[in-house]
């Protein structure tokens, strides 16, 4: 399975308008839509404070503060994850 996007920025290293028109064309999606475009890996780069697997602890499947969704970022198709009002962005295209 492809999954192609990567961590781009968050919403605290962007702009207020491109944040602005990213989360006014956002819909949400599940967990499970968001994985399959964006890797367990890249998502523990991202979020490496919660208990990945099984166990106890704090899984990000689980975190009432946690919202997934997909929309455009700066003219490119996104997923993003809504962190505690911080917006972390995944796309296809990383600048290098």
């Amino acid at each position: 399975m492809n999954r192609p996007y990567q961590y781009l920025t968050c919403c605290v290293n962007s702009t207020g308008p491109k944040i602005h028109a990213m989360v006014d064309a956002a819909r949400e999606v599940t967990l499970r839509t968001l994985r399959r475009h964006v890797s367990t890996e890249e998502l523990k780069g991202v979020f490496g404070f919660y208990t990945w697997g099984v166990g106890p602890g704090l899984h990000l499947k689980n975190d009432w503060a946690v919202s997934y969704h997909k929309s455009t970022y700066d003219g490119q198709p996104c997923y993003y994850v809504d962190h505690s009002s911080i917006e972390y962005i995944f796309t296809q295209e990383v600048a290098q």
